[in-house]
């Protein structure tokens, strides 16, 4: 709905810009030309200047929608070989308009004017102006009788191409309706078949039929041979073979030799035949390369060696595709499949995915295999799954076989077990398809309100490639802009400096009484704050001032659309917002969240494919919550509030023993070894010097609260009451302002800031610090 609508402003700007005799140009409709019946001769078979019969021009209308208010169509229609016309021999009384089968011939005036030796103007026009007879999927036919070919020499044509001021025409290039040809044969089958390196496919009927005229000529004698040879990398497989014609079924001799098949001395009975088939030929591409085609040569005495091609190499492969010409959907986040909340009328269909073999017994089913989307994206339901030229073991249809591997995959993938179909049998033994198999299905998705982006499925296994397509696309159907705020502990009234925009998707997208929660974790927001909406949208709220309910036992501040937006999408701004914050608080950053009750909550109570954990009235009610365990709320700002100093005095809260060996990257605070980045060293002047982050952080501090300035190269350390800094090559640290001289200067190496062993602990209060000479051991005993 969203690209739909993006698509319509687009085009309303675009039309607003256009002068109106623009619409007249050409391409404001789409005509498809082809020549039917068209006319083949053999060479002596027709004379420069024998009139050609029983072929006909044809123009589909395949975008008439435009052509409303349109009287009239031009054509110019241009001869090649043919002798000047004498005259209009273009009869228009001949020419028709047709609606499917309905002749709409009377509805126009059809008029045919010669303009040059061999050009003609056909104009189709409507006899009452104020009637749309103009319609799509409309043929127009030209009937191109006693038109005279000129050169009947081998290999000539004769074509007519189509031009129009009024039309894009489609393949309207040198349309043949007549062609001279050599006697002779010519050879094609039903289709192309596929096959892999080393393996065999049976040939789909060859038929030998004339070029032209009406039988084989020297294969209808008795003893005539025909000769069939495979080109290199291919070879024929001994097999029975059927020889028919129209005439009877021959009985020949039949000599093999790898590359030839040989059908010798072909008995009486079929003189005047007009066709031979041959079924049953079996081909192996012995060495040919995946892209290679297998051609058959096929000698009749007496005719000209004609070529056909059979088969196609391919690799021994499982592919996984999706139609590019169809639009990625778009749906909502955070929302069930009925959209509870908002207006959207989105079915929260993927595009149609197609998982195919290219060769049957490509897809080994010995093996597992898995589709995945993102996390955070859930799979609903699936539609019209369909296996095709294969069956299914153990499973009662193709969606019971879905369910089964969703929850196998713990509703997270889809695991596909193996021997959970029947592979195909290349060579077509038993009941067994010798056809790919393919597999076709639709998902119905929804995802967590923080996932957007691109669901991206995935096909793994050890019988398959990896590969992935895109099947949809998801947006949130409200985005939040916030900064951080630095803060220190003022107990009530604290205010934030800083506005909460939160902002529509699209206009009209939120329902009326569509409820939205802002919270913060273990801090509560005071009743104060103003509620603005912009004054474009038209969206109206209950209420312009700032209400509180509980999220989790913490006051949180809300609003409630009143009346949907119209124009243009809404934009709410929350301004002068208030906290409560303990003085308990812990320094460190908290992360604003914000949830719609009537979005989210029908989310979360959404049943998943197969959600059998348990039933209610014998059906499934396994739920996204139950798969989560908890509210999925929406991260508007991580680090909206950032408590920069605690409450209270803190500097004996270090109780953790922190061991720091030099030379590794490690620490071990307490009983947890903690990887770090960089080592602790020895400086040139003997000092042990220690990364600063790394054990501020194992010592407790919140990484968040370890800061660094790049533009003086200065660190931050914010621990309780206190603001602890040094500067890159200075021999001080200060503490609240306060400088305390150092032992060494404070040193940067791979990036990272170091400050010596005892000048860290006495910044942050930590006394008891010893050192092992032996094993280069630092330890910062935490307070007691």
């Amino acid at each position: 709905m969203k690209k739909f609508l993006s698509m319509v402003m687009a085009a309303a700007m675009v039309v607003s810009l256009v002068p109106a005799t623009a619409f007249a140009a050409a391409g404001d409709f789409k005509a498809t030309a082809k020549v039917v019946d068209a006319k083949n001769f053999a060479v002596d078979e027709i004379e420069s200047g024998d009139s050609v019969d029983g072929s006909e021009l044809q123009l589909t209308l395949t975008t008439a929608d435009t052509l409303k208010g349109k009287d009239s169509l031009k054509f110019t229609l241009n001869f090649d070989n043919v002798v000047d016309f004498k005259g209009s021999e273009l009869d228009k009384n001949a020419i028709y308009v047709k609606d499917g089968s309905d002749n709409v011939t009377p509805k126009f005036d059809i008029t045919v004017e010669k303009t040059d030796d061999t050009e003609f103007e056909v104009t189709v026009a409507e006899k009452d102006s104020n009637v749309d007879a103009y319609a799509r999927g409309q043929v127009i036919g030209i009937p191109l009788d006693n038109v005279c070919i000129d050169k009947v020499s081998k290999g000539k044509t004769a074509t007519v191409s189509v031009d129009s001021d009024d039309a894009t025409v489609t393949n309207g290039d040198d349309l043949v309706f007549a062609s001279v040809e050599s006697k002779g044969i010519k050879a094609s089958v039903k289709d192309t078949v596929d096959v892999a390196t080393e393996e065999v496919a049976e040939i789909k009927e060859l038929k030998i039929e004339p070029a032209v005229g009406d039988t084989l000529g020297a294969v209808a004698k008795n003893g005539t041979d025909i000769r069939l040879k495979l080109n290199s990398g291919f070879e024929f497989v001994k097999s029975d073979l059927t020889l028919s014609t129209d005439k009877g079924t021959p009985v020949p001799d039949v000599a093999w030799d790898d590359d030839e098949v040989t059908f010798e001395n072909i008995g009486d009975g079929i003189t005047g035949a007009e066709w031979f088939k041959i079924a049953g030929l079996n081909v192996e591409a012995t060495s040919a390369k995946s892209g290679s085609t297998a051609t058959i040569k096929v000698y009749v005495d007496g005719n000209d060696t004609v070529s056909v091609e059979v088969a196609k190499v391919v690799d021994y492969t499982v592919s996984m595709s999706v139609d590019e010409d169809e639009d990625v959907p778009v749906i909502y986040s955070g929302v069930s499949v009925d959209n509870k909340g908002i207006t959207d009328d989105s079915d929260h269909e993927s595009l149609e995915v197609t998982i195919e073999e290219s060769f049957a017994g490509a897809w080994n089913n010995s093996k597992d295999f898995t589709l995945s989307v993102p996390e955070g994206v859930y799979i609903t339901d699936v539609v019209s799954p369909t296996l095709e030229e294969s069956e299914l073991n153990g499973y009662d249809d193709e969606k019971a076989w879905f369910e089964a591997a969703y929850e196998e995959g713990d509703y997270v993938d889809l695991t596909f077990k193996r021997r959970g179909w029947t592979e195909t049998d290349p060579n077509g033994n038993g009941d067994a398809s010798k056809d790919p198999a393919k597999l076709t299905f639709t998902l119905v998705l929804v995802a967590d309100p923080n996932f957007e982006g691109d669901v991206t499925l995935k096909l793994t296994g050890d019988a398959v490639d990896e590969q992935e397509v895109t099947v949809a696309k998801f947006v949130k159907p409200y985005v939040v802009e916030a900064q951080q705020n630095d803060m220190q502990i003022d107990y009530r009234n604290t205010e934030i400096p800083t506005s909460v925009v939160v902002k529509e998707a699209e206009a009209g997208l939120w329902d009326k009484g569509t409820e939205f929660v802002l919270s913060l974790d273990k801090i509560d927001f005071d009743d104060e704050g103003k509620i603005t909406v912009d004054n474009k949208s038209g969206l109206e709220v209950k209420d312009d001032e700032v209400k509180t309910t509980k999220v989790d036992g913490d006051d949180a501040v809300y609003f409630v659309v009143d009346s949907r937006s119209d124009d243009e999408a809404a934009t709410v701004t929350i301004s002068g917002l208030q906290l409560y914050m303990d003085r308990s608080l812990p320094a460190g950053a908290y992360d604003l969240e914000m949830v719609s009750p009537e979005m989210n909550k029908p989310y979360e109570e959404t049943v998943v494919l197969n959600g059998t954990k348990d039933k209610v009235d014998g059906k499934n009610n396994r739920t996204i919550a139950d798969i989560n365990d908890d509210f999925v709320s929406y991260t508007a700002k991580a680090g909206f509030v950032n408590i920069v100093t605690a409450g209270r005095e803190d500097t004996d809260s270090f109780t953790t023993k922190v061991v720091v060996p030099v030379g590794e990257k490690y620490v071990i605070s307490g009983e947890t070894k903690q990887e770090i980045p960089v080592p602790a060293y020895i400086n040139a002047d003997g000092y042990t010097m220690l990364p600063l982050r790394a054990v501020s952080v194992a010592l407790g501090i919140n990484s968040n609260n370890v800061l660094w300035d790049q533009a003086t190269r200065t660190a931050t350390v914010m621990y309780g009451s206190k603001i602890i800094s040094m500067t890159y090559g200075q021999k001080v640290v200060y503490v609240n302002a306060a400088p305390i001289p150092a032992s060494t200067s404070v040193e940067i190496k791979e990036n990272r800031m170091f400050l010596g062993l005892r000048d860290l602990g006495n910044a942050l209060g930590v006394t008891d610090i010893t050192w092992d000479a032996a094993t280069k051991t630092a330890t910062l005993n935490g307070n007691k």
